[in-house]
């Protein structure tokens, strides 16, 4: 097969600008944003570790990371099927099958079939409740943007029972849900470690944040200076 024979009608093909890596995308279906690019650079993996991206989209996150940090066993889960099987083209465009495992399916329970001992679990997830929800906004767009179909505690909790013990979770957000983290992440027994805010002069910015299961109280706060 040709690789041009990999992407279909309506699709295009984006350069990451990293590694000769390509990712395919539709116009039509939700595209990813600097924010996914932000948090695959904030993220800190050894080749051994296993990893699993949730709410993972066309897959972005999961390519650069895996490319970035060399990590040989990734896990992409997605609800979407379009997207899940973009994705699935994407990394046969790069050449990296034998480094992924692509799940279509809701992440709740998700552990049931992928495990439960994974070193980092790393999740670019909706940022907004479903009541902001825009009448002329597509479903397959709006369930990426919106809590529709998954919520954050539902996020926090299958990061958790992913990861083993002193595994990192690693998420962007928005900055006014914050707290909600927080006090979710703790709940969970996923102990907050570092902070990163992106300010926003237009609103609420985003944060980046990684915590550590089982980890000791003691966190490190940063501004963003172009560092991610």
């Amino acid at each position: 097969m040709k690789k041009s024979d990999l992407i279909q009608n309506g699709e295009r093909l984006d350069d990451l600008q990293y590694e000769n890596l390509y990712i395919i995308q539709n116009p039509n279906l939700y595209c990813f944003t600097s924010d996914a690019v932000k948090l695959a650079n904030f993220v800190k993996a050894k080749p051994s570790d296993k990893v699993v991206d949730l709410c993972s989209g066309s897959g972005v996150i999961g390519i650069l990371v895996q490319a970035k940090c060399n990590v040989q066993n990734c896990v992409l889960v997605e609800l979407q099927e379009q997207l899940a099987n973009m994705s699935q083209r994407t990394i046969q465009y790069n050449n990296r099958q034998k480094y992924f495992d692509i799940i279509n399916a809701p992440i709740q329970d998700v552990y049931k079939k992928i495990g439960d001992n994974f070193d980092i679990v790393v999740c670019n997830p909706p940022y907004r409740q479903p009541s902001n929800m825009q009448k002329s906004e597509k479903y397959e767009i709006a369930i990426c943007k919106h809590e529709m179909t998954v919520s954050l505690e539902d996020i926090v909790k299958e990061s958790s029972r992913l990861l083993k013990f002193g595994g990192k979770f690693y998420m962007v957000h928005k900055e006014d849900r914050l707290v909600d983290i927080l006090c979710l992440c703790r709940q969970y027994k996923l102990e907050p470690k570092e902070l990163v805010f992106d300010p926003s002069a237009s609103g609420a910015g985003q944060v980046l944040i990684r915590c550590s299961k089982g980890g000791r109280s003691g966190i490190k706060i940063d501004l963003y200076h172009d560092k991610y």
